[in-house]
């Protein structure tokens, strides 16, 4: 396996430039780059020069991160306005994907986005109807630019597809090759703290385009969030079980540190990057998933 980076590890205390010299620097094989992150850095640079910049590094572009739908998404309910702002990005990403060699973009399902309004409102059949198709249009404008779509299952119950069964049943209805899996190791827990990740293996490991892998601070459920994302040589999380799984399916591609830790962001970007890269090195070595 790849070790990868994802811009949301040192979000508010970096930026797309120096993250690159940082991850070059210090080891990183690839790269998640932040749209938003993304959108900064071309206020100041061409995509020319990010082109330019991984044609002679070690360090490589995976996916762009990420596409935060919404349920009337390409129905006849959708906001033309909305509909617009989400699509510029869309495009912008695969536009710059293509020239720069990033073949992955990371889509995440519908979410009940305000964090103190309640679980996600809605029937599992209207999700799973929006859902395939959302990724049925994405993927047609994708093929176009050489893109895979990663589909991010969130298990927070604001988000409207939790687990493992209900990604898979979607991935398989919409059956396209460039449509596939994204699987965070968090994002898994969350959904009633799953700690025992076989369910992994119920699903075409030729459909798991790539890994995100944390730990947390081991609180109660109604305390988990995003932002108790950690590194992954402390918290609950059996990392020995998520890594064991995805050795025996097969997987051998890249495995992304991602966290939302304000706490990270009040440090220097050095350190994060650094400490990033040695304790996901170290976890993928113990388990002997280097390669």
């Amino acid at each position: 396996m790849k070790i990868s980076y994802n811009e949301a590890t040192a979000r508010d205390c970096s930026t797309l430039e120096k993250d690159l010299q940082l991850c070059e620097k210090t080891g990183f094989d690839y790269i998640e780059i932040r749209l938003d992150m993304l959108k900064k850095y071309l206020s100041e640079h061409t995509v020319d020069e990010l082109k330019q910049f991984f044609a002679v590094s070690h360090l490589k572009p995976h996916a762009l991160n990420a596409l935060y739908t919404y349920s009337e998404l390409f129905s006849e309910n959708d906001n033309p306005e909305k509909q617009k702002a989400l699509m510029d990005e869309f495009l912008l990403g695969c536009k710059v994907g293509k020239q720069i060699g990033a073949h992955h973009f990371i889509v995440v399902p519908p979410l009940q986005r305000d964090p103190n309004g309640g679980p996600f409102a809605g029937r599992w059949e209207d999700t799973f109807r929006n859902c395939v198709r959302i990724l049925m249009r994405l993927s047609d404008i994708a093929r176009d630019y050489e893109i895979n779509l990663c589909f991010e299952l969130v298990g927070f119950e604001r988000s409207s597809v939790r687990s493992v069964e209900q990604a898979s049943a979607i991935i398989k209805a919409v059956n396209r090759d460039n449509v596939g899996f994204v699987f965070d190791s968090y994002n898994l827990y969350l959904n009633g703290q799953l700690n025992d990740f076989s369910i992994i293996k119920t699903v075409d490991p030729q459909k798991i385009f790539a890994i995100h892998i944390n730990n947390a601070d081991d609180v109660p459920i109604l305390e988990m969030g995003q932002d108790k994302r950690c590194f992954c040589n402390t918290g609950p999380l059996n990392l020995a079980n998520f890594l064991g799984t995805l050795k025996e399916v097969g997987y051998n591609g890249m495995v992304s540190i991602e966290t939302f830790r304000p706490e990270y962001w009040q440090q220097p970007a050095e350190w994060v990057v650094r400490e990033a890269y040695q304790t996901t090195h170290d976890i993928l070595k113990i388990h002997e998933c280097l390669s």
